[in-house]
């Protein structure tokens, strides 16, 4: 693994566990055993190794809900797909989870800015939406607040099951994934 890389998975991990304040770049660089000095070779500051990450988690989440997408399903059984492929990553890569709650709680600015981000580079997503909006599947409302009714409860049971506050089988997905279906169709 590059060093690049090292550090981008070093700030995740520690971001999961301690939060952004609860890290330094000395910590950083410790995570990735590299110098602190290094660090700042590949990032400018803090704040551009935060946002490098962030990049990184759309990028990641991006290439893995398009892996495999089939245009040809209903709406329903691709809003279906995308769930259990947000629930496979979330299992695959728990730090990217555990970590969302730090991003959602940034100042508005930067908050508006890697939502921009995300959401251009998320355009499967947010095609999906428009797709079912034009079908008469999906309620007409913001793609906003579809992804909110949709897939964040998904996420936060997620991020439970994560902490180990409780349990979900492969059942009681399907029942989340048809109560999230009803809060968004028509």
């Amino acid at each position: 693994m590059d060093k690049r890389s090292a550090i981008l998975d070093a700030t995740l991990n520690l971001l999961s566990k301690k939060g952004f304040h609860g890290f330094s770049i000395r910590d950083v660089a410790k995570e990735s055993r590299v110098a602190t000095g290094t660090v700042y070779i590949y990032f400018a500051d803090r704040d551009d190794l935060i946002k490098q990450v962030y990049s990184r988690i759309v990028d990641d989440v991006a290439n893995h809900l398009t892996l495999s997408a089939d245009l040809t399903v209903s709406i329903e059984q691709e809003f279906a797909n995308l769930s259990r492929k947000f629930w496979v990553f979330f299992q695959q890569r728990p730090e990217v989870l555990l970590s969302k709650i730090q991003f959602d709680h940034l100042p508005p600015d930067i908050l508006r800015s890697h939502h921009q981000e995300a959401k251009s580079k998320l355009g499967h997503l947010f095609n999906f939406f428009a797709r079912g909006i034009k079908s008469g599947k999906l309620k007409k409302l913001p793609d906003e607040i579809l992804f909110s009714l949709g897939f964040e409860p998904l996420f936060e049971i997620a991020r439970k099951r994560l902490l180990g506050l409780i349990d979900v089988d492969d059942k009681m997905l399907g029942h989340i994934i048809a109560c999230s279906w009803a809060a968004i169709s028509r």
